[in-house]
């Protein structure tokens, strides 16, 4: 009987290893490396004419400034290791040329933590342009070391890779859904603080926050935003369903799959008006690039399979269409 029960548990045990040591939502992952290098190379690309002004060592954050701060709290970057022009162009453009690679899914573990280093680099520099979707998607980066963000959409995943022997496997796909994991918990925490802030604010409580975010001159986007401060009832039911979704985002992650769903789509949905409304597109572009890593590889498929069909039915119809005008 012992022995009876002694296997079983042994059974039980070797089914839940190899469980978790079963990779998730790898697309997703993949998904985020492509939409959050997207981005860095955006801030890159955008800020280059003017990166001697924002970030070179006589811009406008005097170098002395990140120095005494670096010595003081720690915020450390290699932007810091001299005042030379020649040596901020070297490092600049190596951010540049590594986050291109990890677009492209090249050795992705070795670029992942390149990019962290030399985009934290940047922001250390100059913490002064940065927003909290920088913050965040250095944090999923560090996350991202462990995680398999190049399994898809990438040269690594283009290429033969070499055998790996069933143990070593299962460890990497623990790591893997380890780091997803620590992910999911970093955007809830996110999420779920930021709504109860919110909660405590006295514009929130009385429906008028989004009112004057967008009459923030700073942020509004002429020609868009008027079209939404200017309806009272919209900007209730916004400003209540922005606290709302964002309190309730960390229950419906973890509660079912239909809730992680909803919670998701209201994340891009967010986040899509942020960008609109706002402006605020590299934000918007770091937050839905972490959201979209939570939907699974069967969603994933399940909707290029949809699009396929889709596209599929497009075509028949222009053909016909064009064979109905073709002369007879």
């Amino acid at each position: 009987m012992n022995q009876t029960l002694v296997g079983r548990l042994c059974r039980r045990w070797d089914r839940l290893v190899d469980d978790a040591g079963r990779p998730r939502s790898l697309i997703g992952a993949s998904v985020f490396r492509v939409l959050a290098a997207l981005a860095i190379l955006y801030q890159y690309l955008s800020s280059y004419h003017q990166r001697h002004y924002l970030f070179g060592p006589r811009g406008a954050w005097p170098f002395a400034a990140p120095v005494e701060q670096a010595t003081g709290e720690g915020a450390l970057s290699l932007y810091l290791l001299s005042p030379s022009p020649v040596v901020f162009e070297l490092i600049f453009h190596a951010g540049i040329v590594v986050t291109a690679l990890f677009l492209l899914g090249w050795h992705t573990r070795t670029m992942t933590l390149l990019t962290l280093v030399l985009f934290w680099s940047l922001h250390q520099r100059n913490p002064l342009i940065s927003d909290g979707g920088d913050n965040l998607v250095s944090i999923i980066l560090i996350y991202g070391v462990f995680a398999k963000l190049g399994a898809h959409f990438s040269l690594d995943a283009s290429r033969a890779q070499p055998t790996r022997g069933a143990t070593r496997q299962r460890l990497g796909g623990m790591l893997h859904n380890a780091a997803m994991l620590a992910s999911a918990v970093q955007l809830c925490l996110m999420y779920g603080l930021a709504g109860l802030y919110k909660v405590q604010g006295q514009m929130w409580q009385s429906g008028t926050a989004i009112y004057y975010v967008l009459r923030n001159a700073d942020y509004g986007w002429p020609g868009v935003a008027e079209h939404v401060y200017q309806d009272a009832w919209l900007v209730n039911a916004l400003t209540y369903a922005t606290v709302a979704f964002q309190v309730s985002f960390p229950f419906f992650l973890f509660l079912n799959r239909h809730t992680r769903r909803l919670a998701l789509l209201g994340g891009i949905m967010f986040h899509i008006g942020i960008a609109t409304c706002m402006g605020l597109v590299t934000f918007a572009a770091f937050m839905v690039s972490v959201d979209l890593m939570f939907v699974t590889d069967g969603e994933y498929r399940a909707l290029g399979a949809s699009m396929a069909r889709a596209r599929a039915a497009i075509t028949r119809r222009a053909h016909v269409f064009q064979h109905r005008r073709a002369p007879s």
